[in-house]
């Protein structure tokens, strides 16, 4: 497995994907996917990352075909005044038995990127389910000496 830029003409292939994680795993609470909106943010990614190094689409790839991608933005910390790269999206093909490796290569070269470009900072969130991201959360916190916070998400009634 490689991991690479997500390119110009590499993006089908991760949009297919995205579609079809959503699809197994249905809404998300607090969030109501749309497709168009989400492809345009995807797409913005993939375009300030060719001349922004706080922008980042990677894939992992077998041969041609995408096993796993991951997104991140970086945004100034409001506390310290210090960079750290946000991770958006962190989607892996579902059918697959070896996406925790998957998840590690991602990580991996994300905090590469990040290093080379002088951050030392990373964090990443979760809209699964609380018994799903706490077992994504844990699966980082053990790999990288990360520490586990809790996030909430609400819906405002009408």
């Amino acid at each position: 497995m490689k991991i690479r830029l997500i390119e110009d003409n590499d993006t089908l292939d991760a949009i297919r994907l995205m579609k079809e994680y959503v699809t197994i795993n249905g809404e998300f609470h607090g969030f109501e996917y749309n497709e168009a909106v989400w492809m345009r943010y995807f797409l913005d990614i993939v375009e300030h990352q060719k001349t922004n190094p706080h922008y980042l689409a990677i894939g992992c790839y077998t041969e041609h075909n995408i096993q796993g991608f991951l997104t991140a933005h970086a945004y100034v910390n409001y506390y310290n005044n210090k960079y750290i790269m946000d991770v958006k999206d962190c989607i892996v093909n579902l059918e697959n038995k070896n996406n925790a490796y998957i998840v590690y290569k991602l990580f991996d070269a994300m905090i590469e990127h990040t290093k080379k470009h002088g951050g030392k900072h990373w964090r990443a969130d979760s809209v699964r389910g609380e018994s799903d991201s706490l077992r994504y959360g844990k699966l980082l916190a053990k790999r990288y000496d990360a520490k586990l916070n809790t996030s909430i998400r609400g819906v405002i009634g009408e």
